[in-house]
C-alpha cells in the first residue's frame, strides 16, 4: 500500500488520506468512502484496467497498477456521495485510545465522563480532539450514532426505537435530526432504500 505514495502525495485528497490511514496498524479503521459512478466513465474504465492488469503477469504489473491506481484517485474525488472520515492524529499515541473508548461508549459517553477517565481537563480534551479530528465531541459522538444507527438498519430488523434505545437517544425525535443533519433524509427513508419498510 505504502508504494502508492510514490506516484500520488498523501495530502492531495481525501481518498488518499484514507489509504493512507488504512495503510496503519495504529490508527482506527472505522472509516468508509461511498462513490457514484454513475456518469463517471474514465473511473469505471480504470477500474476495469486495474482488474485486467492485476490478472497479467507482466514484470511492470505493480508499477502500472500503482500508475492507474493515482490515476483512478484523482478521478474517484470528484465521485463522492457520502463519507465517514474520522482520522486521529497519528503523532499523538496518547488520543487513540480516547477515541477508541469514544467510540465503543458512544450510547452513554460525555466529556466530562472522558475526561475523568484518562485525566484531564474538560475544555483542554475537547480542544485536542477538535484540533486531531477536526470534529469537536459532539460531532464524533453523532457520526459513531449515525454509523451504529446505519448498521443496525442495514443488517438487522430492529424498530425505529430500538435503534433509538441502542444508539442512546431517549425518543425518535433525536435520531430524525441526525439523519437530516448528515444524510440529509430521514431514518425512514433510509430504511426503505437499504432494505424496505421500517417498523415503528
Amino acid at each position: 500500500m505504502n508504494q502508492l505514495f510514490d506516484y500520488i502525495a498523501v495530502s492531495t485528497n481525501e481518498i488518499t488520506q484514507f489509504l493512507y490511514n488504512a495503510s496503519h496498524i495504529n490508527t482506527l479503521h472505522n472509516n468508509f468512502i461511498l462513490f457514484d459512478l454513475t456518469h463517471q466513465e474514465v473511473a469505471i474504465n480504470l477500474v476495469e484496467s486495474l482488474i485486467i492488469k492485476g490478472l497479467t503477469k507482466s514484470r511492470q504489473r505493480n508499477k502500472s497498477m500503482g500508475l492507474l491506481l493515482s490515476t483512478l484517485i484523482l478521478e474517484l474525488s470528484q465521485s463522492i456521495e457520502q463519507e465517514y472520515i474520522n482520522f486521529s492524529d497519528n503523532t499523538d499515541d496518547n488520543l487513540l485510545p480516547i477515541i477508541q473508548y469514544i467510540n465503543q461508549n458512544f450510547a452513554s459517553v460525555t466529556l466530562r465522563d472522558v475526561s475523568a477517565k484518562f485525566s484531564y481537563n474538560t475544555n483542554y480534551l475537547g480542544n485536542k480532539l477538535k484540533e486531531a479530528t477536526g470534529k469537536t465531541f459532539k460531532e464524533l459522538v453523532d457520526r459513531r450514532r449515525i454509523s451504529a444507527a446505519q448498521n443496525l438498519m442495514i443488517k438487522t430488523n430492529c424498530t425505529l426505537a430500538d435503534i433509538c434505545d441502542i444508539i442512546g437517544y431517549q425518543n425518535t425525535s433525536s435520531l430524525f435530526r441526525l439523519f437530516k443533519k448528515y444524510l440529509k433524509t430521514t431514518p425512514s427513508e433510509y430504511k426503505r432504500k437499504v432494505s424496505g419498510p421500517l417498523k415503528q
